[in-house]
């Protein structure tokens, strides 16, 4: 809430400045009366940010909550099992992104399915861009051999084989540009 509060501060400095300048072209005008009309646009943009703010990280709360209940509620699956489900080519990408998904809803990895659907059960679409920061992110970086910049989007990516591999993708793609670049 610290934060949500000297950003909002901050932010509202700029309409406080904008509407404290146009009153300078008013004349006529006392100084606390151009305070107060420069004052009036800068607590509306304070007092939007503090409820937008506080409205979305509401919701990011009662998502994560909801997901964190129902993957407890779920059956534990053995990373055996997790594995058996379907062949995949990156096993350790595979439980890599169990672990990091178990630790991003603070739940045990066994809680994690194989079939679990990104966005119908986790709603990873409403979690976005955090989910990529504790999620992707490092599974992406602790591959790369020299530190690169990439895109990504999980934008249509329903289950865990196709986080995989996407990531793959972003990987192989990397590894080609750094081989352009040598060459």
């Amino acid at each position: 809430m610290r934060f949500l509060l000297i950003f909002a501060g901050l932010l509202s400095i700029v309409p406080f400045v904008i509407g404290f300048v146009v009153t300078l072209f008013i004349p006529d005008v006392p100084w606390i009366g151009r305070l107060v009309v420069a004052a009036i646009p800068a607590f509306c943009t304070f007092f939007a940010v503090i409820l937008l703010g506080s409205r979305d990280s509401a919701r990011y709360s009662a998502t994560i909550k909801k997901v964190r209940g129902n993957l407890l509620a779920s059956w534990d699956s053995t990373d055996e099992q997790f594995l058996s489900a379907r062949p995949c080519e990156d096993t350790s990408l595979l439980l890599e992104l169990r672990e990091a998904i178990a630790q991003f809803f603070d739940v045990p990895a066994c809680k994690i399915a194989r079939n679990v659907d990104l966005i119908s059960d986790l709603h990873v679409d409403q979690l976005e861009p955090t989910f990529q920061f504790a999620v992707v992110r490092p599974a992406i970086t602790s591959r790369q051999k020299e530190p690169e910049s990439f895109g990504f989007s999980t934008t249509n990516l329903h289950s865990i084989d196709e986080l995989v591999t996407a990531i793959r993708e972003v990987l192989d793609q990397n590894s080609g540009s750094i081989k352009a670049d040598h060459q």
